[in-house]
């Protein structure tokens, strides 16, 4: 029987990556001393090009002079991480995600309007460190109450007369519904003013759906993408509940699964991709498994 080999039809790098990422490109060919503050996105292999490419990533703010033109990654940055590149005078491009600008203003001026704000993100709380979007987020308000599950309700008292809810916008939807129904319960009970914005990625719940449809059909599910990106990783946990799935963030990861024979010629292979993964990345293993 014949490899066969299908590509999700929806998957790769979201519009908010795929910007940043252009973005980037664009400096580093006309620019010197480009600099990422951190990783521009959660993936090894284009966080690698961008430094082919003479770009250099620093991740402290003090190791930033202002010959430095600074590129601020997707996932958003703090209001004082943009206070001390302006009151050091250091020029920099805003590579924030659309979608989190958008979660960044609603949560500013809804602060500023007295509301007591409400963040459903992966905080810590499981992997014992806080998503760098939930971060950003959390730098443009006052003492905001973050919520990873149901149990982080109980953070939510009557002292504040309304309340305002965003999402951090990979996180889980089918996980998110519950914890809001549970907050609206809690906050007519307390009677309390309560309002938000659904701030979940479309892209990211389209990857899921299409992911799964090719997951049904097929022998294997190979996820390609960096291991520390959030909706990477939860594609990953949510497929292989479906089919057997593997993990793939380097082509040596697909050699080890074909040595260990865990994919072989003859199988009906799905590849998906988290939203910070590349095209490119997808062909080049692509290309791997046609030699099977």
């Amino acid at each position: 029987m014949k490899t066969r080999i299908e590509i999700c039809k929806i998957c790769g790098l979201c519009y908010g990556a795929q910007r940043a990422l252009d973005l980037t490109i664009e400096q580093a060919k006309n620019r010197k001393n480009v600099v990422l503050f951190k990783q521009l996105l959660h993936n090894k292999y284009t966080v690698d090009k961008l430094l082919s490419l003479g770009v250099s990533q620093k991740d402290k703010l003090e190791d930033i002079t202002n010959k430095d033109f600074v590129i601020l990654r997707a996932h958003g940055e703090e209001k004082s991480t943009y206070n001390y590149l302006k009151s050091h005078q250091i020029n920099f491009l805003d590579c924030t995600c659309p979608n989190v600008l958008n979660i960044i203003k609603h949560v500013y001026i809804k602060n500023a309007e007295g509301y007591k704000i409400l963040i459903i993100g992966k905080y810590g709380k499981e992997s014992g460190q806080m998503h760098p979007e939930v971060k950003a987020i959390a730098g443009w308000c006052e003492n905001p109450i973050l919520i990873e599950d149901a149990d982080d309700i109980n953070k939510i008292t009557s002292d504040n007369k309304k309340y305002f809810l965003v999402i951090q916008t990979t996180f889980p939807q089918e996980k998110s519904k519950i914890i809001i129904n549970e907050i609206k319960l809690k906050l007519t009970k307390l009677k309390k003013t309560f309002d938000m914005v659904d701030t979940t990625c479309q892209a990211q719940l389209m990857i899921k759906k299409q992911s799964l449809e090719l997951a049904k059909k097929v022998d294997i599910m190979l996820v390609i993408g960096g291991s520390n990106s959030s909706n990477t990783r939860e594609l990953y946990y949510l497929l292989k509940k479906v089919c057997p799935t593997f993990f793939v963030e380097t082509k040596e990861d697909i050699y080890n699964l074909i040595k260990q024979k865990k994919v072989i010629s003859g199988q009906y292979i799905g590849l998906t991709a988290g939203a910070s993964t590349t095209k490119e990345e997808i062909i080049n293993i692509k290309k791997i498994l046609d030699a099977l």
